[in-house]
């Protein structure tokens, strides 16, 4: 898996991030199909169906940084009876 990249997406209601490899591809879909759409209001459903994909992966990225956290501290060990 490439290493996550750093992106400033230049709209104000999301801060810069750090994307996965996926969420990078899926963002630059984003941006060709946003161009498109100016255009023609027929890649409106490509458009919404990227969004999601978009939120899938981050809510995936989350719960892996959220699982990693659990490494990080490890409960106290039980002493054996």
């Amino acid at each position: 898996m490439a290493p996550p990249v750093a992106v400033s997406n230049g709209i104000d209601e999301l801060p810069e991030q750090t994307l996965s490899a996926n969420e990078l591809r899926i963002y630059s879909c984003l941006q060709t199909i946003a161009i498109l759409l100016e255009k023609n209001p027929a890649y409106l459903t490509i458009f919404l169906r990227l969004e999601k994909e978009l939120k899938i992966e981050q809510e995936k990225r989350r719960s892996i940084e959220r699982a990693r956290r659990y490494l990080a501290n490890p409960p106290h060990k039980i002493p054996s009876q």
